[in-house]
């Protein structure tokens, strides 16, 4: 069965779509899935500083004809985590020159080849209108549209979410990443027009689970949003239990398995795209990598992410 495509677009830079678009996929792969991490946005790449990797050829290699797709695919480790499900990253480059090379229109065909050897794959678009921002769109199933409550960045939201059913493309609905003041969900979904997916919490806001509104999110892509008043309620798992991007990835070529940074794609600060976005961590390190070397804490673990796969892949 062919991959289920999302695209991650938003009107403007900075409203959190790299961030997203990597927890989206981490939250996918965690409910046993094969999943797949496409850095689409040609012209402005941040994906690799984002969640920490270095890696070459890259998309705009195989775009421009100068690399196979299978040496720009960065796999995941073999043991990375002892549980069903995969996630690998196709990334971008950050040269100029390599945005000049690179011919947009072949995203379509590397989909369409991805497609048939994922689950899912998750696809981080172009901020505004364009055609390097509707052929990745037009790619996808469903596309999910990214604000933060600025009424300048809502109105461009609309915009998109306008630009997609323009294409003919399917809306999935909209996350609100609230990294600033601003208009309330609902203001923003009035003006939108479009179904409420999640709501990424301010850092500031005492007690908050950064992990629970991309488990949300998931939960209401595959399951539907009627599924529950709390939709991430239904994955029965601890905080912290959403694999670490980074930490099922191979070590990169300058840094060896011991001194490999595992950082998380909300908590980077580096890149345009997510100056504010709260960080996934939450949970201990046995929990990031997938195991422990205690065998009780081991077969709990299995036993609640045996849980989330039932109740989250129906």
């Amino acid at each position: 069965m062919p991959a289920t495509v999302y695209a991650v677009a938003g009107g403007k830079g900075g409203v959190g779509k790299t961030t997203t678009a990597a927890n989206l996929a981490a939250t996918l792969r965690a409910t046993g899935r094969e999943v797949v991490l496409v850095d689409a946005d040609l012209a402005m790449s941040n994906l690799q500083g984002i969640i920490g990797i270095d890696h070459e050829p890259t998309l705009h290699d195989v775009l421009g004809g100068n690399a196979d797709l299978e040496d720009a695919i960065v796999g995941e480790s073999a043991d990375a985590l002892d549980a069903a499900g995969r996630l690998d990253v196709l990334p971008g480059a950050s040269e100029l020159d390599a945005f000049a090379a690179a011919d947009p229109s072949g995203i379509t065909e590397v989909v369409d080849v991805l497609a048939g050897r994922y689950d899912a794959i998750v696809l981080d678009t172009a901020s505004g209108v364009s055609r390097e921002s509707a052929i990745p769109i037009e790619a996808a199933d469903e596309t999910i549209v990214m604000t933060t409550p600025d009424r300048a960045a809502v109105l461009d939201a609309k915009k998109t979410a306008d630009f997609v059913r323009g294409l003919d493309c399917s809306v999935a609905g909209l996350v609100v990443s609230r990294t600033c003041q601003g208009l309330t969900d609902e203001e923003i979904v009035d003006i939108v027009g479009t179904d409420h997916l999640a709501t990424i919490p301010d850092l500031d806001v005492p007690g908050a689970d950064p992990l629970m509104p991309y488990r949300t999110l998931v939960v209401r892509l595959l399951i539907g949003h009627d599924v529950a008043t709390d939709p991430a309620a239904v994955l029965d798992i601890e905080p912290g239990q959403t694999p670490r991007i980074t930490s099922t990835l191979e070590p990169t070529p300058e840094k060896s398995a011991t001194s490999v940074e595992v950082s998380t794609p909300a908590a980077s600060a580096g890149g345009d795209d997510v100056p504010e976005e709260p960080p996934v961590d939450g949970g201990d390190e046995s929990a990031a990598a997938g195991g422990s070397t205690d065998d009780a804490e081991s077969e709990e673990q299995e036993g609640r992410f045996g849980r989330f796969v039932d109740a989250i892949g129906r």
